[in-house]
Order: C-alpha cells, then structure tokens, then sequence
C-alpha cells in the first residue's frame, strides 16, 4: 500500500506528523510526502520515507495562505502539486493535514482520474482557532483573510474526506452534534502522545539551571501567546514574587509576534529580574533535558473552543517527564489530570496562584504526582497503544 502525506509546512518540525509516519512505516506502507521547503537543506527526518519538498519563501506561502478566502491561489497551486503527486506515486491513499487542505485535496484526487480515499487529519479546531491569529485582526486584515469564512466551510470541507483523524472524543462529538449528516465511524481519535521508543533512543544532553536560587522551577513549554493565558501566568507569578514565595519562571518558545513586546515588558520587570528566564526556541528533543531542570510544569491555556478539542502534546510531554501538572479548565485536560491525581487544575487566576503555592511547598505531592503522570503515560497514552486505531483505519480503506 502506497499512502501520500499532504502536509502545508516543513515536516520536519511537525512531531505529530513523525509520529503518525513512523507508526505507518512498521505497518509496512509506504509512505510519500508532499510538503513545503523554505529554502533550507533538510535532512530526512525519517529513514525509508520519500519526501517532496515544495521550495517556496515563507514569507510568500504566509501570503498566499493570507488571501485563500478572497483569491484562491494557494488552494489552486495545492490542487495542481497534488495531482502530480499522485500520478507519480502512484499513491494509493491521500492522507491530508488540516481543514484547510482539504479542497485542494479532494481537487487534486478529481484531477488525477484516481478513486482514492481521503483521510482529513485535524489538528485543531480550525474555524475558531483562526479567529485568534493576530494576523486576522484588524479592520483590512480580517477584510481579506475573512476568517469568520472558515466557520461556513467546515461542513464542506469535513465531506470531501472519507475518514476524519481528530485529536479527542470530545471534538468529534462536537462536529456530529454540529453536522447530524457526519458519521461516528468515520471518525478515528488520534491523540497527541508521545513515542516512548524515540525517548529511549534520544541523545540526552545536560543543560544546568539558569536560575541562582535553589527555588522551585515552574515549566512552560510552547508557543507565547495571550491565547495561551501566558500573560495570566506572568500577572500571578509576579504577585507570588511580591508575597515572597520562593519559585521561578521558565518559558521555552517562540513568542507570537503582535505579543512579543507585550511579553518581553512584563518578563523584564524589575522585581522579577533573575527570577524569570525565557529561551525562545530548544530542539524539541532536548525537552527531557529541561523537564529534569524542572519541579512543575504549567498549562494556563485560555477556555476556548480550540484548547477544548483536544489535550495538547506538551502535557504528555510534561507527564512522561515526571512532572506534576498546574492546568486550567479546559475539559479534556481538567479530565486527564484529575483522573490520574497528577496535577492540579485552575478555573481563574486566584486558583492558579493557590495551585503554585500549594506543589511549590510540597517536595512530596510534587513526587507522588508526577509518578502518577508518568505511569498513565507508560501505559496508556503513547503511540504503542493507539497505534492501533490507525492501522484500523487504513485497512477498513483498502
């Protein structure tokens, strides 16, 4: 079997991508992928895979994917690629990331004269996420990218798919509650956990604490964002650090860029110098390096439709590290940790603040809870045990 992977970005930094590839690899397909190259050498990430690389600027594909909703171009150029693609590999399934791929996909399928199913692979709650993008904003920038347009695609572009991939049960009840015409089996959950055996096989590097103060480490790991209720975190650690209870502040990522003055203020204030450290970027493989630097990690996402379609990989990542969980409310996450003891969740920012206090001054809940996490890892939430669900998937398509 030979299945194509469509994926609009540089596959390899999408993790959840790897993760899906290598899990089709032991299955013995064959996997092709088309994806986009920003004018970069890359090497394979992935042994005994084939990988096309579109070479494009990023600053022109962050264009073209600006105007989709008002000129097409980019659904169009995708279309084109995609039937080639097909004819050359003679791809037996399409296997496509994101809402937005799915037209050009179907397109591509339709234009290659070949009747081969469709798997549509969501990563997130698309038609609200896009809502929250910064570069949607604004009086001529939501003109353009109309974002609230994505919302009236969904039901059309969920149907060109013949299978849907999606990260919980909770969104795929929520896409059935909202379009009755789409079907339960149609639906495979795939969450985003870990691959135990690439931590084993990982190369361990050591970092040393950033921090002079022997206080507890405080982890957040991701993308910098007012989204993601980093500013939330920020405001309550700076009144913890008023009160004086002993904890630091490490962030790792990338800061959203309309966010990124805002961020670099409020983390440069005066009284938190040297007890806030932030790293914009580490390989993601280095994560277990910085987890052991760390006492607790923290998830303070924002309630929203997008943060409730699915439990993000970092708190796997986080759990499989050992680390005890500050979460907010967000539904599938509140459900992970109080079901496995291995955290503690928030609903504003009051309850965030006694949550710090209480695993800061606790060595021994710290410990039990982090166990707790790990263990549910190790048994159940990592690609060994949901590998399964999607070699059912492509065997119920050939």
């Amino acid at each position: 079997m030979r299945t194509g992977i469509i994926l609009d970005n540089d596959l390899n930094s999408d993790i959840r991508v790897l993760r899906e590839i290598g899990i089709l690899k032991e299955q013995g397909i064959e996997v092709f992928v088309l994806c986009f190259g920003f004018g970069k050498k890359y090497e394979n990430p992935l042994g005994g895979i084939t990988t096309e690389r579109i070479n494009i600027r990023k600053k022109l594909k962050d264009l073209l994917f600006f105007i989709l909703n008002t000129i097409p171009l980019y659904e169009w150029m995708w279309a084109s690629r995609i039937k080639k693609f097909i004819l050359k590999n003679n791809i037996g399934i399409l296997h496509v990331h994101d809402l937005y791929m799915s037209k050009a996909a179907h397109r591509g399928i339709k234009r290659s004269g070949k009747k081969i199913p469709l798997i549509l692979d969501l990563h997130e709650n698309y038609p609200f996420t896009v809502k929250t993008y910064n570069w949607t904003k604004g009086f001529f920038r939501s003109r353009i990218a109309r974002p609230l347009k994505w919302t009236e695609k969904e039901p059309d572009y969920l149907n060109y798919a013949d299978r849907v991939i999606v990260l919980s049960n909770d969104f795929r009840d929520q896409l059935i509650q909202k379009y009755p015409l789409l079907l339960k089996d149609n639906f495979t959950i795939l969450p985003n956990v870990p691959d135990l055996a690439f931590r084993q096989d990982a190369k361990v590097i050591e970092v040393v604490s950033p921090f002079a103060q022997e206080y507890p480490v405080i982890l957040y790991y991701g993308v910098i964002a007012e989204r993601r209720g980093i500013f939330d975190a920020i405001q309550v650690f700076s009144e913890l650090v008023k009160e004086n209870v002993t904890v630091n502040l490490l962030f790792i990522g990338p800061a959203d860029k309309k966010d990124k003055p805002l961020f670099h203020e409020l983390i440069t204030q005066k009284e938190l110098k040297d007890r806030i450290c932030y790293i914009p970027w580490i390989d993601s493989g280095d994560l277990p390096a910085y987890l052991e630097i760390s006492d607790i990690c923290i998830a303070p996402f924002q309630k929203n439709p997008q943060h409730e379609s699915g439990v993000a990989n970092k708190i796997y990542d986080y759990m499989l590290g050992g680390k005890p969980l500050i979460v907010s409310d967000c539904k599938p996450q509140k459900e992970l940790v109080e079901r496995h003891v291995c955290g503690l969740v928030f609903s504003d920012n009051n309850g965030m603040k006694e949550a710090i206090i209480k695993l800061a001054s606790n060595p021994e809940l710290r410990k039990t809870m982090g166990k707790n996490g790990r263990d549910a890892v190790q048994r159940e939430y990592n690609t060994g045990v949901i590998k399964e669900r999607l070699f059912s998937l492509y065997n119920s398509l050939t």
